[in-house]
This record gives structure tokens, C-alpha cells and sequence, in this order.
């Protein structure tokens, strides 16, 4: 895009972020393939639209001062961007005690709600609920039969989400929608089961076992402490029948900190406390410690990357008590479906919202040294990234930078990285076919 010419933009918005990608280098971007970026019509007027076919937004208000000099020769095309992939495994609690104050009812809300906004487009989605029925219990309640079973694979498996939403007769988020509105919350047993152990391993062998390339993220919805460890060889805590049923939360916290530390495939779960996740042990009924503090101690280690690092809730011991500023989503006392779904919309772009994927040409191949980003946020004029010159750099002053990751993804650090996820909407351009610009 030469320095003075105005060229009409395709904007997708995407949970509150605009995002579009201008090819500027001759045959090094004509289309992207897989229908992942759309041309727009070729225009260099200024005039715009209100609105593209597929109900994204179209305007042409960009500045006219564009950094990035192309080479001469070079033609210009403009190309829709997608997030970089990633797969997110709803597991949630359907125990007993979620049918009370609508619990489960406005988690299905949220959880339907939150994976229609179409910064999940490019994501895999899948959902498991548990518990699915009964067991026989062990000998300290007498072999009955205890709401413990959990399945093996997810009601939903991890399918790519694609544009299709909830509404529509096919498509992941249909066979999601059609799943919650299929369950309730399993009361039957001897008492509440919650094995919330084996349903986060089953989450996470799913996960680790998803074929695709990107960010693997379980996200937990739950409302008190987990048992039925008496039906296997983990220690637990006794509860009133005297059977080591309550789960020591550190069987957990080793499970999901081992997922996270992985090698390959590492897992990122995200734990939500809802009413009732908030018992303190002085009830017989209930988790021997602060369920608070076990979830908050459980998140940072399930997923310290999306956890605040001022939260004091990193640690769990039986005798602690609540933590000030928990590091799960503590949703114990101010809970609804809009403030759950948002939590769901936050981890996307906590994990996600700085990391972007190159176009794909049909033909010839982008050259990595010519390549340049910019973004603007809340309409307001084009700010230049450089490409910081060392790994080292954090990029917490000035504007930011960008870099490449491992996986060649574009990724905004620093500054960059915080203005552009803090505002209400932002546009980031990845220009194409101009050298790079580092520092």
C-alpha cells in the first residue's frame, strides 16, 4: 500500500477485535487457501460499505499515511484474517447440586452463548459432562450405587468450529447446543458424586491426543470440592461416612501442572468456581479445607499463563483459608450467564488474542523478511510495530513489538500485546511484501 492511496479494508470483526491482513508483495499472496481470507472487490477508492455478504463489516476510513513503502510493481489485495488454532474442551460439572438456583441452567446459557462469538471460528470445540450415572459404591456406604462415572471420550468431540453457530442444523455448536438442552444434573445415587479427577484426565487425554497444531485449553465449570477418590487408589479425605471420598486437592494440582509442563501437547485448564465453591469445611457435608483456595491453587497450576500473578491463592494447604485475590474465576457470589460467558471469551484471547497466522498463498510462498504489522484500536490512527531484534526483548515500552513464534505465527508482545486485548475493538494489519522493519 503505497504512502497517499486509500484502500478499501475487509474487517472481521471477532470478539471485539477487527482483524485484516493487506497483501502488498507481487505474487507473493493472491488468495489464501482453504477459504480462510476472502479478496475484497480490488477497489482503491475510498468508499466503503456498510456491511460484507457473510456479515462482517466492511469500511474504508484507514489512514492514508500507511508506514510500510511497498516495492515497486507490487499489487495490492486485501485478505481476512483468522486467529491462530486452538482446541477448547468444555468439562462441565453436572452433579447433583448444579440443578439447585439455576446453576446448571446458566451455565448452559453461558457456555452456548460464548462459543458463537466468531473469534471461535477458528477453534475445535467439544464438550464433556459429567457425572453420566452411578456405580457401585465402596464398602463404607454399603455398596450402593454412587453418581462417580465419568466417560471415556467427550458427549461432543474436538471438531473444528468453522463459521456455523449454535442456530444452525449442523456444525459442532449445534451438537453442543443439542447436548446441553438433552442434560440435567445427575441426582441420583447416594449422595452428590463429584469426580471431578477423572473427568479433567479423561479432558486432558482428549486433548492431548487432538491432531490439530495450537493451544489446547480445558475449560472447567464447578461448583464445590471433588470427590469419589475412595473408588480409587488416591488417598482422600474421609467425609461422613468415614470413607476417604473427598479428593486431596494436590492429586489434582499434580495432574493439570503435569499437563500444562508437557513437552507436546501441552494443556492449559481453566477452573470456574460457581455458588456453592465456596464451603469452608465447618459443614459435615462438605470438603474438609477452603474449596476456594483449592481451586485458586488448582488454576495456577492448571494454567499459570492465564492466571493473574498477583493472586495469592497459589499455594493449598487443608488449614488455609480463602485466598483475597483467587486465581480461578471465583464466580461463587456474583454468577450469570454474561459473566461466565465473558470468562470463556477472556481465556480465548488471554491465550489467543496476540497470536496470528500468516495468509496462505494459492501460489509462491511469503517471504518471512517482508513482513510488517500495525494496528489501530478504537478508531484511532495506524501505530508501527517493529520486529524486536532480540528473543530477550519484552517490549513493555514505547508501542511493543512483534515477533514470529516457533510456529511461524505473527505475535504481539509486550505493549502491543496489552493495548490491543484491552481495547473495545482493534484493527491489525499484517502487511506483506515490504522489508521488515526491527529494531
Amino acid at each position: 500500500m503505497a504512502r497517499g492511496r486509500w484502500v478499501r479494508r475487509w474487517v472481521a470483526w471477532t470478539g471485539g477485535v477487527a482483524l485484516a491482513v493487506v497483501s502488498l508483495g507481487g505474487g507473493c499472496a493472491s488468495s489464501p487457501s482453504g477459504g480462510t481470507a476472502s479478496p475484497v472487490d480490488g477497489s482503491t477508492s475510498g468508499e466503503g460499505s456498510s456491511g460484507g455478504d457473510d456479515g462482517s463489516a466492511l469500511f474504508s476510513d484507514a489512514p492514508a499515511d500507511v508506514p510500510f513503502s511497498a516495492d515497486a510493481g507490487c499489487a495490492t489485495g486485501n485478505f481476512r484474517a483468522q486467529f491462530a488454532p486452538m482446541a477448547m474442551l468444555v468439562v462441565l460439572d453436572g452433579s447433583g447440586s448444579m440443578a439447585a438456583s439455576n446453576k446448571y441452567a446458566d451455565a448452559q446459557q453461558a457456555i452456548v452463548t460464548a462459543l458463537d462469538e466468531d473469534a471461535f471460528d477458528s477453534a475445535s470445540l467439544g464438550l464433556l459432562i459429567y457425572p453420566t450415572g452411578n456405580v457401585t459404591g465402596p464398602a463404607c456406604v454399603l455398596n450402593l450405587p454412587v453418581a462417580c462415572e465419568v466417560p471415556g471420550l467427550s458427549q461432543v468431540p474436538l471438531v473444528p468450529a468453522g463459521t456455523a453457530k449454535s442456530t444452525a442444523s449442523t456444525g459442532v455448536r449445534h451438537e453442543i447446543y443439542q447436548q446441553l438442552v438433552a442434560s440435567s444434573p445427575n441426582t441420583s445415587g447416594v449422595g452428590e458424586g463429584n469426580p471431578a479427577y477423572d473427568a479433567i484426565q479423561n479432558g486432558i487425554n482428549i486433548l492431548e491426543t487432538w491432531p490439530g497444531t495450537g493451544v489446547r485449553v480445558l475449560f472447567y465449570i464447578t461448583d464445590g470440592g471433588a470427590s469419589c477418590a475412595s473408588l480409587s487408589t488416591r488417598p482422600g479425605y474421609a467425609d461422613g461416612n468415614k470413607c476417604p471420598d473427598w479428593e486431596y486437592p494436590a492429586s489434582i494440582i499434580s495432574l493439570v501442572q503435569a499437563a500444562n509442563t508437557a513437552k507436546t501437547g501441552p494443556v492449559n485448564t481453566i477452573f470456574v468456581g460457581v455458588p456453592g465453591a465456596d464451603t469452608d469445611g465447618t459443614n459435615v457435608n462438605d470438603p474438609p479445607y477452603h474449596v476456594r483456595l483449592a481451586l485458586s491453587a488448582e488454576a495456577w497450576a492448571g494454567s499459570p499463563q492465564t492466571c493473574d500473578p498477583t493472586c495469592n491463592g497459589q499455594t493449598f494447604t487443608q488449614t488455609g483459608g480463602d485466598p483475597s485475590m483467587p486465581c480461578h474465576f471465583d464466580m461463587s457470589v456474583n454468577y450469570s450467564p454474561t459473566i461466565l460467558a465473558a470468562a470463556i471469551n477472556q481465556i480465548r484471547g488471554s491465550l489467543l488474542g496476540c497470536v496470528f497466522n500468516l495468509p496462505e498463498p494459492d501460489g509462491g510462498t511469503i517471504d518471512p523478511t517482508k513482513v510488517n504489522v500495525e494496528y489501530s484500536t478504537n478508531g484511532t490512527t495506524y501505530t508501527e510495530l517493529y520486529k524486536r531484534a532480540s528473543p530477550g526483548d519484552p517490549c513493555t515500552t514505547g508501542s511493543g513489538c512483534w515477533d514470529y513464534n516457533q510456529s511461524g505465527q505473527v505475535v504481539l508482545i509486550g505493549q502491543a500485546c496489552t493495548t490491543v486485548e484491552s481495547a473495545g475493538n482493534a484493527d491489525v494489519e499484517i502487511v506483506v511484501g515490504c522489508q521488515t522493519v526491527t529494531q
